[in-house]
């Protein structure tokens, strides 16, 4: 027995060894796997931003240099209002269809890379129809149509690929969206001043950069069966068999009747109205203060630095944007986002006497003001909106979400505006809407305050 005893400890030791050699082997695998993961992730956030990059950069090329190309081309002012309304009444209709057929097939990246494309194409050919507005019209309809798709599913599908900790950073991935308009809309807008070019360069520039984006979608994007595979892994936790048996009219119901998706969609929709508003009379403002007071050889120059404020406003927003839904939560950014939608109708209407510096900085700071609540306001809604909405129709919400910005936000902010603007002045406008957007959030907090007052403890 003496003599055994040395051999099993010195067997016990050994097994001790393999055991350890095992784990530490293991170990080793499972850093070597964490760390394959991590690198594959990071590769595919990568090239999510290089896609958001190139889509942004290929509509900022052209979409916000449109007005100025159809006044080249001869069509009125009243001719231009009306084919600048047709995008947000198509995009009312056209946006929740697309994010229906999405959400139903499951097919959201086809769909996706086709609208794009076929919109893209549409776009382009809008130069070929300059003679006729009639054709013009019917190429812009079918853009409008086609690229209502676009941005609702691409954020739809980079949101859901995304896990709840990721989420908080979808801004960081959308900021590169806004890198990218911000350059290609600053460096066209040196090509559009400048005579050795024109308008036939931004087409070019658009398609070259749209075909780029038409790459990344292919790329990073989750295949067709990814998502018809995820959309039966939800359609069973709900306790259905298949696509078919969803009721989607019940579905559509209990959105809506939803008071926290309601309010969501309501502030998206006043917050795209007053955008909207701004979008279209604050450069007009802009320009006739310039020309009364004879700079108008600095206003392109000055505009573009604007230009790069706004760039930056909503580029800083999108970074910081999971930060402040982790302290304030997604609903409380919202809130605050309306909180500060008056103060841009202030500093667009001239917080300085006449063109001095006061002004020019306050133009400025309503640049960087607007960008940055909208990168705000979507980034939050975006993110609230594809937790609380049921997982079978992610799409259609985003798209919906859409229409209430770009459809009826806009449409509403431009008839309204025009209506404003012709009656009182643009900067008249900006300021009775700032004093009448701050009587309602004070009315808004005082009944909120009653609400809570009142309630049974």
């Amino acid at each position: 027995k003496n003599m055994c005893c040395p051999v099993a400890a010195k067997q016990t030791g050994r097994a001790d060894t393999a055991d350890m050699l095992t784990k530490r082997a293991a170990h080793q695998a499972n850093n070597a796997s964490e760390t394959t993961m991590e690198t594959t992730k990071q590769s595919s956030l990568n090239k999510i931003r290089l896609l958001y990059f190139f889509f942004r950069f290929s509509t900022g090329s052209l979409i916000p240099f449109m007005p100025l190309f159809m006044s080249s081309c001869g069509f009125t002012h009243e001719e231009i209002g009306r084919l600048q309304a047709i995008r947000p009444i198509v995009t009312m209709v056209s946006a929740p269809f697309w994010g229906a057929l999405s959400d139903r097939t499951g097919k959201k990246k086809l769909i996706l890379i086709s609208t794009f494309l076929i919109s893209a194409i549409c776009r382009l050919s809008c130069a070929f129809f300059k003679d006729d507005i009639q054709q013009f019209a019917v190429a812009l309809c079918l853009t409008s149509v086609f690229y209502a798709a676009v941005t609702c599913l691409l954020d739809s599908i980079v949101v859901s690929s995304l896990n709840s900790k990721e989420r908080l950073n979808f801004g960081k991935l959308r900021l590169w969206g806004e890198l990218g308009n911000g350059i290609s809309s600053t460096l066209m807008m040196s090509v559009c001043s400048n005579e050795a070019y024109g308008f036939e360069h931004l087409f070019v520039v658009h398609g070259i950069t749209a075909a780029v984006a038409v790459v990344f979608m292919l790329l990073c994007t989750p295949s067709n069966k990814h998502n018809q595979n995820q959309a039966k892994q939800t359609t069973k936790a709900n306790g259905s068999c298949n696509n078919d048996t969803i009721d989607w009219r019940r579905s559509l119901l209990d959105v809506f009747t939803n008071a926290e998706i309601a309010s969501i969609l309501g502030a998206v929709a006043v917050t795209g109205c007053s955008i909207s508003v701004l979008e279209n009379f604050s450069y007009i403002n802009i320009k006739s203060l310039y020309k009364a007071h004879g700079q108008e050889n600095v206003l392109g120059q000055e505009i573009s630095m604007y230009r790069v404020f706004h760039t930056c406003g909503g580029m800083l927003t999108w970074y910081y944007s999971g930060t402040w839904q982790k302290k304030l939560g997604p609903n409380g950014v919202i809130i605050a986002s309306l909180c500060c939608v008056p103060l841009i109708f202030f500093l667009y209407a001239g917080v300085g006497d006449g063109l001095d510096v006061r002004t020019k900085i306050g133009f400025a700071m309503a640049e960087a003001t607007r960008s940055a609540i909208f990168a705000a306001m979507w980034s939050s809604a975006t993110i609230r909106v594809n937790m609380i909405c049921p997982p079978h129709m992610t799409a259609v919400l985003q798209a919906i979400m859409d229409a209430s910005y770009r459809g009826v936000g806009s449409t509403v902010g431009a008839y309204v505006g025009g209506f404003l603007c012709k009656k009182i002045g643009i900067a008249n406008t900006f300021t009775l809407i700032g004093k009448g957007f701050v009587s309602l959030l004070c009315g808004a907090l005082f009944l909120s305050s009653q609400v809570k007052s009142n309630a049974p403890k």
